[in-house]
């Protein structure tokens, strides 16, 4: 029985701004799932900062394709890699829609596998729809007086007219540099459950214990924590330190964004696979129904990351499972732990002959 996995269409998050950036929502099956990866927006007036002038469509889909690929590979200087710049060139061959969703805005829909096969091809990093989700804390310190946290919308506690403009302007810069990146992020609601556990001492400090309290509502892989101070002109500097799996790491550079770029290229080392698949066995155990073996095949034939899936056999509550996985184990591994419907065993791996031993959530 070989399963051949689908490549669009799984929705399953819910957007508070889309095509250009894209807040989620978890979901019972992943944290996070970049909504339409392959879609670009790209803004129709001239006056938007770009690198180049768009006159054509030509010059509209390269420019929508450098954009793509660094979403797609995670690296930053993706638009001017010369492994991918005939990708660049020829952007229309792998255009498969294209349209207005308003007056300010052209969508470009670019074909999935075949931008899967050319970077395959290229032997380049691919990284999948399926990215850990990060919630985001920012304390803005604008002086005495002066100080808030940013809210996923306008704050509902009052604050000085400095804060929100600022909290505005940050807010927008944000959303847009995740989207870019391809970042499922989230920001706090800052509601009064969440005004009742954190404060602005409690994110300028990354008093780590308060904010995974606060953040478990959020049900993120990573939360990331900003110390934004204000100057005359605005926002002077940021300070970004990501905190996941009991750590805290404090991040280079001191821009708005540098703190998501940091985050998204840690994120594409990871989750990434370069070159074509590779067999794993994988041991699913706790199959004891029908509705149960559906599941289990059901979530697995919606990975991005596995090109095959194959029952072996099914004895007992015991099913085996070869699958092809771009990044091998490995990365198969880490993308299971971002869902909930499998669970790794202790003793999966090398230790029982190299099987991937799972079992199935309740």
């Amino acid at each position: 029985m070989r399963k051949s996995i689908g490549r669009t269409g799984r929705v399953r998050t819910c957007a508070l701004m889309i095509g250009i950036a894209t807040v989620l929502v978890p979901t019972l099956v992943f944290s996070a799932i970049f909504e339409n990866l392959y879609t670009i927006t790209v803004p129709l007036n001239p006056q938007v900062a770009r690198p180049q002038v768009l006159r054509t469509d030509a010059d509209f889909d390269r420019f929508a394709m450098g954009e793509l690929l660094i979403r797609l590979t995670g690296q930053r200087d993706a638009p001017t890699n010369p492994a991918l710049l005939d990708l660049v060139r020829d952007a229309g061959r792998y255009v498969v829609q294209r349209g207005n969703p308003d007056r300010e805005n052209l969508l470009i829909v670019f074909d999935p596998v075949g931008l899967q096969q050319a970077l395959t091809a290229r032997n380049q990093p691919l990284w999948g729809e399926e990215r850990p989700l990060t919630l985001i804390w920012v304390a803005i310190d604008g002086g005495p007086g002066e100080r808030g946290i940013l809210a996923a919308s306008a704050s509902p506690v009052p604050n000085s007219e400095t804060v929100e403009a600022a909290a505005s302007a940050l807010r927008e810069e944000l959303l847009a540099a995740a989207g870019q990146r391809g970042l499922p992020v989230s920001l706090p609601l800052m509601d009064l459950r969440d005004l009742d556990a954190v404060n602005f001492i409690d994110v300028w400090g990354n008093f780590s214990e308060r904010l995974g309290r606060a953040s478990e509502r959020y049900a993120p892989d990573a939360v990331l924590s900003g110390r934004i101070r204000l100057g005359e002109e605005g926002i002077e500097t940021a300070r970004w330190t990501l905190h996941r799996g009991g750590d805290l790491r404090p991040l280079s550079g001191v821009s708005v964004r540098s703190g998501l770029d940091v985050v998204a290229d840690l994120y594409a080392q990871e989750f990434s696979g370069i070159g074509g698949a590779t067999g794993a066995r994988l041991v699913v155990e706790g199959i004891e129904s029908l509705d149960d073996y559906g599941r289990v095949m059901s979530y697995l034939e919606s990975l991005s990351v596995l090109e095959s899936v194959q029952l072996e056999q099914l004895v007992g509550t015991e099913m085996t499972l070869q699958v092809q996985a771009r990044g091998g184990a490995l990365v198969l591994n880490r993308v299971l732990a971002l869902g909930d419907v499998l669970s790794r065993s202790p003793a999966s791996g090398d230790e029982i002959g190299g099987n991937l031993i799972y079992s199935l959530s309740r």
